[in-house]
């Protein structure tokens, strides 16, 4: 492959999960696929080392000064105002393990006049698929896919690039290795230009078996247009999207199977519609969609088999002849609802279909009758079909776990990204075996990942699986999916979905073939935690994201010997540093600010800001909202007396650029005049808790507290604010100051 230098980039070979055990990845996995390298014992500690890594962003030494070609990772989505970069070198470089795609973007232009692409096919890899598609703009990004067939005319423009994705399926026969064909670009009216493009085959199989599950509501119907019913489910599969409708056209709810006109025992058995064709049969759909017998022997990992009606009332007002009432139901409307729930259960489990299935309960209990109401509904489906799985849209909580009327946890519990507790949902995880996926909505505001943003950065796509994996959390959930498609084609950003998801699939096989556990730190867990330690601290950076997944790659193929950890320099050299947050032109007005014979840096609100390497980032930054403050207070020094805080207890992210290593931060919180007893502070530095949901008191009105940290990424991340995980609301968290001194 080819072999640039990086500027700025280092990969620490370090050891995985700190020296811990590595898993014995030596077992063959169920699916078939080929397992990961063995690791015996544990994995040798080693220092950081320089990374001669392929450089993804670079203009295209075949390219001519009329007809400029260059190429970024496709993790980066093109803008109408990006123009090609000064670094350059020769063709496409990709890499890929065996199962798995890979895009590129070629990049055209800005240019005038007009060009036809095409790519020959992989002389010694000759089932490769090779897919060329032109990216089409919306809102001044690269948003939307559409084929392009050998001959296809583009139009190239003068005042933006023009991307083009190709994208590689290295199939499970390819060899291990550097494969090379070429990409055949003609202006029109002028000579052919040659590109290479070069893929490089990790010696290893993604594993079929899809492993981040999914629950993504897109209309399938919308994906059928040219495609059969089989090909639109294999379209979603091979992006490993699970959709909500997993055996549809036809599907498990009552209406169909249960409370039905054509069901000839009414109410009284299952039907599962075998007078129906199999293509539109349930009895048929959910072997072949959920089983995956007779289409591709493996089928999707989860499958919602029915949800609620609405919110407030999640099953029909009239069920078997039975009025419901109020929510909660009448005696003889839940025992009627109770005889379909057996009655279900035992035909899942009848067809092997138990561990996949889920009935999908109850949306975003609101208030504690709901809370009560969600309880309700868990207690009388384990009563009635205990090995029926259940899922609701809620963070693990024990206003319903553990409500007074009887305890009862879901199987799968779907949090909010934002309302999201780690310790408790841990506790469920620990003390119960439950799941816990995630969702995003559209008003979630930084530093959260939001894909949902037609203009959003592709990273926030792409990491929604890295941060899952180091807060232990197994899927994802989005309520109107469609719209990453056009036209029934994927767009970019659902491309981008998929690459998070293979990715995920790495970390799966670098754990050893297994999911991460809560409590124990998994083998990869150093890995992950460079690129995304929590889902408001994250790396932004798509190069750095694809040097980090190449020598992982290498790793799983078992060409590097320890496990990758991502290291960026900083113009910030290593050293102490000591800020006080205030406002930078109020008190306290000293200059320099000297306290405890160190001097420090006055920080208000500013926005992150590269250039002077510190700044905040969240929902209200840059408005009025972020408030500062100054009480003048005898008994406590002029850091504690000044302090910064968001009026509405949000979130925020301050990061402080810093050259990697190990560090000891301290930080103080409160303020002086009074204590916050229902306003406890939180604050998390580089995904380490450092004040963990702490109320002040107007006896002990400030907390400061040290922890130990380790920099990769050239940030020192602090996580400041939030809701709080003992009172359920936003809470105020008072940031005072900050000292930062090199450990060891």
């Amino acid at each position: 492959m080819k072999r640039l230098a990086w500027l700025g980039v280092l990969l620490v070979l370090g050891c995985g999960g700190g020296g811990g055990d590595a898993r014995d990845a030596s077992t063959t996995p169920r699916d078939g696929s080929t397992p990961p390298r063995r690791d015996a014992g544990r994995l040798p500690p080693t220092g950081p080392v320089s990374l001669a890594a392929s450089d993804f962003t670079y203009t295209l030494d075949e390219g001519t000064a009329a007809l400029p070609l260059w190429t970024t990772p496709a993790t980066r989505r093109v803008r109408v105002e990006d123009r090609p970069p000064s670094a350059t070198s020769s063709g496409l470089s990709l890499s890929a393990a065996r199962g798995e795609f890979e895009p590129a973007q070629l990049i055209v232009g800005p240019a005038s006049g007009r060009f036809t692409v095409s790519v020959a096919d992989f002389a010694d890899m000759p089932s490769a698929r090779i897919d060329v598609r032109l990216a089409g703009f919306d809102s001044g990004v690269a948003e939307t896919l559409t084929p392009l067939a050998p001959g296809d005319v583009v139009d190239a423009s003068g005042d933006r690039g023009v991307p083009v994705w190709i994208t590689v399926f290295v199939p499970r026969d390819g060899s291990a290795g550097e494969h090379a064909t070429q990409i055949t670009l003609t202006p029109e009216g002028g000579a052919a230009l040659t590109i290479p493009l070069r893929v490089y085959v990790f010696d290893f199989d993604l594993p079929e078996q899809i492993h981040f599950h999914t629950q993504l509501n897109i209309d399938v119907s919308s994906l059928t247009s040219g495609r059969s019913v089989d090909e639109a489910k294999t379209l979603l599969f091979e992006h490993r999207f699970t959709p909500k409708s997993v055996t549809w056209p036809s599907g498990f709810r009552w209406g169909i199977t249960w409370d039905s006109s054509a069901n000839p025992a009414r109410c009284m058995s299952f039907y599962d519609e075998p007078d129906e064709g199999p293509m539109y049969s349930v009895g048929a759909l959910s072997r072949r969609y959920i089983l995956g017998e007779g289409w591709n022997g493996i089928g999707f990992p989860t499958a919602m088999i029915f949800q609620f009606v609405d919110n407030s009332t999640p099953r029909p007002g009239t069920f078997c002849g039975e009025r419901r009432g109020d929510a909660f139901g009448s005696r003889a409307y839940n025992r009627a609802w109770s005889a379909f729930l057996t009655a279900t259960q035992d035909y899942l489990v009848a067809q092997g279909m138990q561990d996949r299935a889920y009935y999908y309960v109850q949306n975003e209990p609101q208030d504690a009758n709901d809370a009560r109401l969600a309880a309700h509904l868990c207690r009388l489906t384990r009563a009635a079909a205990p090995n029926l799985r259940i899922a609701i849209s809620e963070e693990p909580k024990p206003e319903i776990a553990e409500d007074a009327d009887g305890a009862c946890g879901y199987d799968i519990w779907i949090a909010h990204v934002r309302a999201y507790q780690e310790g408790y949902a841990w506790q469920r995880q620990r003390e119960h075996g439950e799941e816990v996926w995630f969702y995003s909505l559209d008003r979630d505001p930084p530093p959260y990942f939001n894909p949902t943003r037609v203009d959003a950065e592709g990273m926030n796509m792409r990491i929604i699986p890295w941060a899952a994996w180091s807060h232990r959390i197994r899927g994802y959930a989005y309520y109107d999916f469609s719209r990453y498609f056009h036209a029934g084609d994927p767009g970019v950003r659902a491309e981008l979905f998929r690459e998070g998801f293979e990715d995920y699939e790495y970390l799966w096989l670098a754990n050893g073939g297994a999911y991460p556990a809560v409590d124990v730190e998994a083998a990869p867990d150093r890995t992950v935690a460079s690129v995304a330690s929590s889902m408001t601290s994250w790396n932004h950076d798509p190069d750095a994201l694809m040097a980090l997944r190449h020598q992982l790659g290498l790793y799983l193929e078992g060409t590097n010997a320890a496990l990758p950890v991502l290291q960026i320099e900083s113009s910030r050299p290593r050293g102490a540093y000591y800020l006080n947050f205030q406002d930078p032109v109020g008190a306290p007005s000293a200059d320099p600010l000297s306290v405890g014979g160190h001097d420090y840096m006055k920080i208000g609100w500013d926005a992150w800001d590269e250039t002077a390497g510190y700044g905040w980032m969240g929902e209200n930054v840059g408005s009025a909202i972020v408030m500062t403050g100054y009480d003048d207070v005898s008994g406590f020094d002029e850091r504690q007396k000044s302090y910064v805080y968001d009026d509405y207890g949000r979130n925020n992210l301050f990061e402080f650029a810093i050259a990697p290593g190990s560090y000891d931060v301290t930080v103080g919180v409160g303020r002086p005049r009074r204590g916050y007893p229902g306003d406890p502070h939180n604050l998390r530095v580089e995904g380490v808790v450092a004040v963990d949901d702490e109320r002040t008191t107007d006896a002990a009105p400030t907390i400061e507290r040290t922890v130990r940290v380790e920099v990769t990424d050239g940030r020192l991340s602090f996580e400041v604010g939030g809701r709080s995980a003992s009172t359920g609301d936003w809470a105020y968290t008072f940031l005072a100051y900050i000292e930062i001194v090199p450990a060891g």
